[in-house]
């Protein structure tokens, strides 16, 4: 009886142990590109996913200027998201189109679009040069 119980625990260890993360999501968005290098005048972005269930969870540009989406359905299928240097927009729940307005500045600035599906999360990233 004893060593029945004891193959029993042992296997129920044995199969209870595996390589995999609790939460550790493979990328489920699939972007067509994550970053991008403009220069100083108005670019545009075209970023495509193959998959469409995801969102923004947030944008900023890494001077410390952060964007209250908070009102904004980003599980839309199609939104577009209007600001002083910058639109971004959603179409067809596969489809980014990021505008980067002029940097008129003396500094590069730096523009992150973090996105999210699930446990897993990515981003994109814009670097543009100075004036």
């Amino acid at each position: 009886m004893k060593k029945g119980i004891v193959l029993f625990l042992t296997l129920l260890i044995i199969c209870s142990c595996t390589d995999e993360k609790e939460g550790d999501w493979d990328d489920n968005i699939k972007l067509s590109q994550k970053e991008f290098k403009f220069d100083a005048a108005e670019n545009i972005a075209l970023i495509m996913t193959q998959g469409d269930f995801w969102w923004i969870s947030e944008l900023f540009f890494r001077d410390g200027q952060s964007f209250d989406i908070s009102d904004i359905d980003t599980k839309a299928k199609n939104f577009i998201i209007t600001e002083s240097d910058f639109t971004l927009e959603r179409k067809n729940g596969k489809e980014i189109v990021i505008t980067l307005l002029e940097n008129n500045t003396n500094d590069e600035r730096i523009f992150t679009v973090g996105l999210q599906a699930g446990n897993y999360f990515d981003g994109i990233t814009i670097i543009q040069s100075a004036d």
